[in-house]
């Protein structure tokens, strides 16, 4: 072997080892990376900033919430039905990491005659009518006791709107306040008497 044959070989041997260097470099800092990356070309995963804002509030105004997704992940389903629903529930995991444990994923299959049908129509989602007098479920709940706002039927033509509807589920039951109840007496008050002044507020 000669000179020139010798350093091709050296070189080729220690282009392969860089490489291999910086492929497990890079699978170690994306291992131990905190924050998810999207890689898919329609930004499937990708949170929106608003989304995040609304996420970030749930934690500020210390609140759970619970999201009960209704779905008929049966083999027969219509695959346009079934790949949808199998969005839905990337997207809401996606939401349940986010939130650090804020919101809990309740994910239930409604058969005929069953709890989770009961409970379905409970929450306010509606089975869509398929052949044979079926019926399939592709809805959610989104709760913070007592409050509660339900998507009957998440509608795959609705797909680019999918976040934003759920979000917007989310924030309506973020934003009910509940009543407050006044107290209006001339009687003493916690051991105080209410001054007349306040009593005429209001």
């Amino acid at each position: 072997m000669n000179k020139k044959q010798t350093e091709k070989l050296l070189f080729s041997v220690a282009g392969v080892l860089i490489m291999a260097v910086i492929v497990v470099a890079a699978n170690v800092i994306l291992g131990f990376a905190k924050t998810r990356i999207d890689l898919t070309a329609e930004r499937l995963f990708t949170l929106s900033d608003g989304t995040k804002k609304i996420l970030d509030q749930l934690a500020a105004q210390n609140q759970y919430a619970e999201i009960r997704f209704y779905f008929s992940n049966e083999r027969d389903v219509h695959p346009v039905i079934k790949n949808y629903g199998q969005r839905v529930e990337d997207l809401l995991n996606e939401l349940r990491v986010y939130s650090r444990g804020r919101i809990d994923i309740k994910k239930l299959n409604p058969q005929p005659d069953s709890d989770e049908q009961d409970a379905a129509r409970l929450d306010g989602v509606e089975g869509q009518p398929i052949q044979a007098g079926e019926e399939v479920y592709l809805g959610l709940a989104v709760s913070i006791a007592p409050e509660k706002v339900a998507i009957p039927f998440l509608d795959p033509q609705r797909e680019t709107l999918l976040e934003y509807d759920i979000v917007r589920a989310l924030s309506q039951v973020m934003s009910s306040k509940k009543a407050t109840i006044g107290v209006m007496t001339p009687l003493p008050v916690f051991g105080q008497e209410m001054n007349p002044m306040m009593m005429r507020m209001g």
